[in-house]
């Protein structure tokens, strides 16, 4: 009996015996591949990131994400997505972009989503970040998620943009008529905005302005009922290199007044027949002109 209780516990030991040694093995063996893996993967790129307005990518529901590399190797990123509660979130999107090491920042145009606005036009960008997978020359991709500068000026750009756009919308609708050629060339419209928001307080048009190719001026008319106002537009440059390099010819701002003082400035609507108005003035009205300006 005795003989008996001994094999049975010494069975048991090497049973036990076996079991940790498979375990540890196994842990063990676990902890070798991920080490083995973070070996071939190679150390994380050293990247930050600010957000930036460029002029030439100006347009709501696009950031620029400036991407600085601070490491020795050069960089690809392969996607970028902005985190912030104050944008409604778009999911990462695919870029083929190789940022070499340097204090030198290469460019990211990322899209964003609506604006989220607690505090109306008077809302502020939360802290924020970028997504990045990227990856160094001949190793594996990271993905990162790099703060961006707060408070950021930008992104309180975009968000107070986006929030007043949105108010402005929802408030009222603004319409040019028909641009009527004037005996010297230049033309004239009326602008009419139309609250649809049901507010008591009169929608007002405070003031115009053109772009880089035709001036929108303000001219008083006695004739017109509240909340129109009518305009004139005229040609600023006649250079063949100004109005071929031109990004946004009809780029043209109007100032509403929703009744409380605040002017928001929105973009003039201009359609397919008005742009060819203006296109018709510019040989009348450059006639004669310095082609260079």
């Amino acid at each position: 009996m005795r003989r008996l209780r001994f094999v049975l516990v010494l069975v048991v030991t090497v049973v036990l015996v076996g079991i940790a040694a498979l375990v540890v093995a196994l842990t063990t063996g676990d902890d070798d591949e991920v080490a083995a893996g973070d070996a071939a993967a190679g150390p994380a790129p050293e990247l930050t990131a600010t957000a930036e307005i460029r002029r030439s990518f100006n347009r709501s529901g696009l950031v620029v994400i400036a991407v600085t590399n601070h490491g020795t190797e050069p960089v690809t990123v392969t996607s970028a997505e902005l985190l912030s509660d104050s944008f409604e979130a778009t999911g990462p999107q695919p870029f083929d972009s190789t940022i070499p090491p340097g204090d030198i920042p290469r460019d990211l145009q990322v899209e964003y989503g609506p604006a989220r606005c607690p505090d109306g036009i008077d809302s502020e960008a939360v802290a924020s970040q970028v997504s990045l997978v990227a990856r160094a020359d001949g190793g594996e991709e990271h993905e990162l998620v790099v703060d961006l500068p707060h408070p950021n000026g930008t992104l309180n750009r975009l968000l107070r943009t986006d929030c007043r756009d949105a108010a402005l919308a929802e408030a009222v609708t603004l319409t040019m008529g028909p641009l009527e050629p004037r005996a010297d060339g230049t033309l004239t419209g009326v602008l009419a905005v139309t609250r649809i928001d049901g507010g008591t307080a009169p929608a007002t048009i405070t003031d115009t302005r053109g772009s880089v190719l035709f001036t929108v001026t303000p001219e008083a008319d006695a004739t017109l009922p509240p909340g129109q106002l009518r305009v004139v537009a005229d040609v600023l440059r006649c250079g063949g290199h100004a109005i071929g390099d031109a990004k946004r010819p009809y780029g043209f701002t109007a100032w509403i007044d929703l009744g409380d003082g605040v002017e928001i400035p929105t973009a003039i609507p201009v359609d397919t027949s008005q742009r060819a108005a203006l296109d018709a003035m510019q040989p009348i009205r450059c006639a004669g002109r310095d082609n260079d300006i």
